[in-house]
Order: structure tokens, then C-alpha cells, then sequence
């Protein structure tokens, strides 16, 4: 129960910033967890990269693995493949570009939620300090109470900011990273297919 007092406290005196400072956290949360999900299927179930060449050279592919980047490239690519070099050439870029962009989404959106925060707590400090110089104005320097009010709502919403602000920061890298990665396997299953296509063609 103390905690709970604590909790209260702490985002009472922070003042009204708080609010909107939680509800980018909630929101950047919200969008590193579903990317996060969106990481670990793909580490889990897509087919390698030799599987997908050995798929378009038969036209056929065995393994069924919806939603994952390049499953879904193969699979629409084998079943769009036609006659003509430039088009299933076209069509090979459109589909991996689709796909690179769906797997970069959000991850933008997360590193400018995540240097929002620190300005909203900026903000915060600003509306602290004002309150903070007003008290003086009214009361002196003789009121020690109403200066801490000022000052804890500038620090409260200043540490809030930083908070949400590092970890988002940290987490908008590593999908990055991650994602990163993937899109280079796609852009190798690109190349390997451009030139299985030029054999055949030649």
C-alpha cells in the first residue's frame, strides 16, 4: 500500500506533463513489442536462403511459413512468374522492396516518440521553474513548501522524459539492427535470383 502512496505522489506532484510524457511510452511500448514479435518469427520460422533459390528455380516450395519476409517474397514471386525477363525481374524488385519498407515500419516512428519524451520533460522543467519563480513572487523565499513544488514538478517530468527516452533509444537501435539484417538477406536472394534469371534467359 505504501508503494502505491509513493506512486501516486510521485506522478501527482509531476504534474500534467506526466500525461502525456506515459502515453508516449505506452504507444513507443506498444509498437518495440509488436516489431520485437515481428523479430523473433522471423528468426524462428523463415526458410534460408538456399531453400528460397532452389524454390523459384523448381517453382515450387515446400514449406508454408505465412507473414514471414521472405516466404512471402518467394511465394508471391513463384506465383507471379511469367515469361518475360524484365517483368519477373520488375516484379522480383517490387516484391522485395515491399517487403524491406514493411519490416523497416514503425521502427522510425519509435526513434521520434523516443526524442519526444526528453522534450516534454523539458517542457515540464520550464512549467516547474515558472511555478517555482511565482511562488517566490507571492510568498518570498520564506515559503519553502510552495518552492518545492515548483522544483520537484521541473525534476519529476525532466527524470520522466529521460526514462522512456533511453531505453526507447536503445531498443529503436537494436531493431534496427535486427531488421537490418533480414533486409540484406533479401536483397542476397534478390542478386542470387537476378542471376539464376540471367542463365536462364542467356
Amino acid at each position: 500500500m505504501q508503494v502505491f502512496f509513493e506512486i501516486f505522489d510521485y506522478f501527482y506532484r509531476g504534474g500534467l506533463l506526466l500525461v502525456p510524457i506515459i502515453l508516449v511510452s505506452v504507444v513507443m511500448w506498444v509498437l518495440i513489442l509488436l516489431k520485437l514479435q515481428t523479430v523473433w518469427t522471423v528468426n524462428q520460422r523463415d526458410i534460408t536462403l538456399d531453400e528460397a533459390l532452389i524454390a523459384v528455380r523448381e517453382r515450387c516450395l515446400q514449406k508454408s511459413f505465412p507473414g514471414v519476409p521472405l516466404y512471402q517474397v518467394v511465394s508471391h514471386f513463384i506465383a507471379s512468374m511469367g515469361q518475360v525477363r524484365a517483368d519477373n525481374l520488375a516484379l522480383l524488385n517490387s516484391l522485395v522492396d515491399r517487403e524491406t519498407a514493411r519490416l523497416g515500419s514503425h521502427i522510425n516512428y519509435i526513434y521520434a516518440l523516443a526524442s519526444i519524451a526528453p522534450l516534454l520533460g523539458l517542457l515540464g522543467t520550464v512549467q516547474g521553474m515558472i511555478v517555482t519563480f511565482d511562488a517566490i513572487a507571492i510568498y518570498g523565499t520564506g515559503n519553502p513548501g510552495a518552492l518545492a513544488n515548483g522544483i520537484a514538478e521541473a525534476l519529476i517530468t525532466t527524470q520522466s522524459g529521460l526514462f522512456v527516452s533511453i531505453p526507447g533509444l536503445f531498443m529503436a537501435g537494436f531493431l534496427r539492427r535486427r531488421v537490418l539484417r533480414v533486409s540484406q538477406r533479401l536483397d542476397e536472394f534478390r542478386a542470387g535470383v537476378m542471376k539464376g534469371l540471367g542463365e536462364v534467359y542467356d
